[in-house]
């Protein structure tokens, strides 16, 4: 199967697309091989502008409302207009904790991941949260609240272990292009432990592009990298692969189809 029947004959759900935050002009990035996208904020700025593209883009997508942990020192003094954002959002996030820069404190990083949780909780409406380097705290406050909503950790990384562990909080994990490097050998072996129905897959635009075109500014349509990566993990086929994520996706929305 050569790259262009593999882009046309095969559609994705991108849960995790900074189309906002791009320099590619939109309207020339193909999108053909994308069911639909989820475009994510991570401040106000960004928020207001996932909601515009989303409203604008010829394409069937959603947008979410938050505060990335990097800038959790600042959500006091936003949290008024962030909960007008979350009323009008599609999903809650992008939030969380990012021990390795610390750009925030840890406890003004807590206190933003549970505001969001909660709001998320109360509106029954997704969450998506970022984890780096700090499985434990996230685990600790995703399993000491009674969340409902559904819970993406996105750009899942965590290897064995955590993985195990996260299952049992039922959430899902969202698999970026980091899967195609030779150095995740950790998140390889994790991906065959992920429950078949709580797995997605993403592409954190304009990050993390896959190989063979690490290191650039990645696209949409690079999604397919990932994806061969993890039908090679899972041994399944790309046509299995893409109707198990699309059905994954879906029922995280509570997005109903005609089929």
């Amino acid at each position: 199967m050569n790259k262009n029947e593999t882009l046309e004959q095969f559609k994705w759900v991108d849960t995790h697309c900074h189309l906002q935050l791009t320099k590619d002009k939109i309207e020339n990035l193909y999108l053909d091989n994308i069911e639909y996208l989820i475009i994510p904020g991570v401040d106000i700025e960004s928020s207001l502008e996932a909601r515009d593209v989303s409203l604008s883009l010829n394409k069937e997508s959603y947008w979410s409302a938050g505060l990335h942990p990097h800038e959790a020192d600042k959500f006091e003094n936003l949290k008024e207009t962030f909960d007008d954002l979350f009323n009008e959002a599609d999903l809650i996030g992008e939030t969380g904790l990012d021990y390795y820069r610390n750009l925030s404190t840890k406890r003004n990083q807590i206190n933003s991941l549970k505001y969001h949780l909660d709001v998320a909780n109360q509106l029954s409406k997704p969450v998506i949260l970022h984890c780096r380097d700090s499985f434990s705290d996230m685990f600790d406050v995703l399993s000491e609240g009674d969340y409902k909503n559904p819970i993406i950790l996105h750009s899942w990384t965590g290897g064995n272990r955590w993985t195990k562990k996260f299952i049992d909080l039922d959430v899902y994990f969202s698999i970026s292009g980091i899967v195609t490097y030779d150095t995740a050998h950790d998140l390889h072996s994790a991906v065959g432990k992920i429950p078949t129905n709580r797995l997605l897959l993403e592409t954190d635009i304009p990050y993390l592009a896959p190989k063979p075109h690490k290191g650039e500014v990645n696209k949409p349509s690079y999604i397919i990298y990932t994806a061969q990566k993890v039908s090679e993990l899972l041994d399944v086929t790309l046509e299995e692969l893409s109707s198990l994520t699309i059905s994954n996706s879906n029922r995280l929305l509570s997005r109903t189809t005609n089929e």
